[in-house]
């Protein structure tokens, strides 16, 4: 059985619905705050793993780092609930479990506050590079810079690699980017984060034969793009006030995809679009 290790930042979110906006001196109002999401598993390494495990393909575990604390253990309870291996999740003394607010209007213009609760310059422990380096797959969400330069270093070439992007400086390099770029099999992106992918390029770097870059566009669905072929996918958008996660949960069902076999680029997209779609369909049931 393959399996495929995401490393990243864990987060138990904690989702809110506000009637209106956070001002200084005034008081806001919480509409409402489901018992499901307070706290709710989150991050994206729970989210990629979640898609593929739903998915039934193969093994997927979270690579990441909790606190010695309730919340800690709230975060290993809930994957273990969900049928997700928490061999990969490293508990640190003295830290915090990572937690993010999520603070959505009736709009849907979310405000996020993240505390990430760990301390600077975090690596992999020897179990953490153990599960990497005996897996098929490896996934990178955003995390911390030393786990960035371990993986690559890490890294055989028989392996594959699957980077979600997020354009967070505090977190990756330029050269990080670029030598992400240069070695995965498999990119997700969105329109401006895809400039970044553009920038290596133009500074030399080449990508891996096969690649497969995905830059995803919200509600309408997401390019695929793999050398000179080209194919949009159309999602069905789903109407919720919170899509926390969708973007991880799309990229999990595309992974899954190919780590099944499949090639096809148009199916492969429509497997990333029916994890999204599962996920927010869900979300609506709870908001209704």
């Amino acid at each position: 059985m393959s399996r495929i290790a995401i490393t990243g930042y864990a987060s138990l979110d904690h989702v809110i619905v506000l009637d209106g906006e956070v001002q200084p001196g005034r008081t806001t109002t919480i509409l409402s705050r489901s018992v499901k999401s307070w706290p709710r598993l989150g991050g994206g390494p729970a989210y990629v793993a979640l898609a593929v495990h739903a998915d039934s393909q193969g093994a997927a575990i979270p690579v990441s780092w909790i606190g010695a604390d309730d919340l800690g253990k709230n975060y290993v309870r809930q994957l273990s609930e969900q049928g997700i291996s928490g061999a990969g999740m490293t508990t640190v003394d003295g830290a915090r479990t990572p937690i993010a607010v999520l603070a959505y209007d009736q709009a849907g213009d979310c405000a996020c506050l993240y505390d990430p609760g760990l301390p600077p310059g975090i690596g992999l422990d020897a179990a953490q590079r153990g599960l990497i380096e005996s897996s098929d797959w490896v996934g990178v969400t955003i995390g911390p810079r030393a786990v960035t330069d371990q993986l690559l270093d890490l890294l055989r070439d028989d392996q594959k690699l699957a980077w979600v992007v997020k354009n967070d400086p505090k977190a990756i390099t330029p050269e990080q980017s670029a030598a992400l770029y240069e070695r995965a099999d498999l990119v997700f992106c969105n329109g401006r984060e895809r400039a970044f992918l553009e920038e290596a390029r133009a500074a030399g770097r080449t990508a891996r034969e096969g690649q497969i870059i995905v830059e995803t566009q919200g509600r309408r669905g997401a390019l695929f793009l793999r050398g000179e072929e080209s194919r949009f996918v159309a999602a069905e958008p789903v109407e919720v006030i919170d899509p926390t996660g969708a973007g991880d949960t799309f990229a999990g069902g595309v992974i899954a995809a190919i780590m099944k076999g499949e090639t096809d680029l148009e199916t492969i997209g429509r497997a990333g679009n029916a994890a999204a779609r599962a996920l927010l369909l869900e979300r609506k049931a709870e908001e209704s």
